[in-house]
């Protein structure tokens, strides 16, 4: 357990005997996916680290839809506002795949980090991150249309290999809505496009980017 908290660099700087602390205060959790972890404006005060497995960030509009924000992958940690205090949820979370998660109080959590300054500044660090992160996708939804936005969605997921940009186990498309705060109607109509026009290739498994994406849909 104590190697699988150091992929969190917030925990790091702890000593054994802290880390162990930890353990105890915490709960370890495996559960599938689709389980609901946050709901938005709840008031609870844990804090997640995520060992294995994915989890979605979304909020929910006053019409039902919901809008991803962020997608969190095994390293990633959240809920960390509870470790600054009580409050409402922002923003609810929910698994995507089968996960493996520490779950501790956050006011233990603070308690323990306090006494690392090295760790309360990567804390800093993380919630400086989440804003900028957080940013970009706010401008994302008021500035650009489905199609960009779903374009820099293709930037953000795809990897390279033999050469190729590839978009392995793609999301679908009811998420990929999701993440652009679309419909799913305008997200396939947005592929059925782009395959038209021999810009990529769509199968269950992966979306090949056969070339550049055109500068306006």
């Amino acid at each position: 357990m104590s190697k699988e908290l150091m992929q969190f660099s917030i925990l790091q700087p702890l000593s054994d005997a802290d880390l162990q602390r930890l353990r105890q205060f915490g709960r370890l959790r495996s559960i599938g996916a689709n389980c609901r972890l946050i709901e938005e404006n709840e008031a609870t005060t844990t804090v997640f680290f995520l060992l294995a497995g994915e989890a979605r960030v979304f909020v929910t509009g006053a019409d039902g839809r919901e809008a991803t924000v962020n997608v969190l992958k095994a390293g990633n940690w959240f809920g960390e506002l509870a470790i600054l205090g009580d409050g409402l949820r922002s923003a609810s979370v929910v698994t995507s795949t089968p996960a493996r998660l520490l779950v501790i109080p956050g006011p233990a959590l603070r308690s323990i980090l306090v006494r690392y300054p090295a760790s309360m500044e990567r804390l800093l660090e993380t919630l400086g991150l989440r804003i900028r992160e957080l940013t970009e996708t706010v401008r994302g939804f008021a500035l650009g249309d489905v199609y960009h936005r779903l374009a820099r969605l293709f930037g953000e997921l795809a990897i390279e290999r033999d050469g190729q940009l590839l978009i392995l186990n793609p999301p679908p498309q009811r998420e990929m809505a999701s993440r652009c705060g679309a419909s799913r109607e305008m997200v396939a109509r947005v592929l059925r496009e782009l395959r038209k026009g021999g810009y990529v290739q769509t199968s269950r498994q992966q979306i090949i980017l056969k070339k550049s994406l055109p500068m306006r849909f």
